[in-house]
């Protein structure tokens, strides 16, 4: 990664922790310059374990669930059930990509199912998921 990218790429996070915001970066495996988002999504599902790709309206898109420990150290106070979709932008030049991302909280001692259900509610509120142009 360019020196200068992540220098401000470092600036804007501390900026967002500063302001009580959440800090959220995907770090993208290089590949062959205009390769293309298929050639991206293949990159990261070989790097994110349990990434499967699916399809959002026409589009590849690139899926991963995990359970997140709380970490206090890492800024993680409670342990939550993570998904995210990553999809990139049809027709962008340069490639430009959406990220979504759904965090249900894990309560200790709670059930499971509770959660395999909020995940199913976000896989199929993405399952509605069309681009529109204006």
């Amino acid at each position: 990664m360019d020196v200068r990218v992540r220098e401000d790429a470092s600036r804007k996070s501390a900026a967002v922790s500063r302001t009580g915001g959440i800090r959220s970066a995907i770090e993208i495996p290089r590949v062959r310059p205009d390769s293309g988002p298929e050639a991206v999504l293949a990159a990261l599902a070989s790097e994110i374990p349990g990434a499967e790709t699916r399809t959002l309206d026409g589009t590849a898109a690139l899926r991963s669930e995990r359970d997140v420990p709380a970490d206090a150290a890492q800024g993680v106070d409670v342990a939550h059930r993570r998904v995210e979709y990553f999809l990139p932008i049809p027709d962008s030049t340069p490639d430009q990509y959406l990220a979504f991302s759904f965090s249900a909280l894990i309560a200790p001692g709670s059930d499971p199912a509770f959660y395999d259900t909020l995940v199913e509610l976000f896989d199929a509120v993405m399952g509605t998921f069309r681009w529109t142009y204006a």
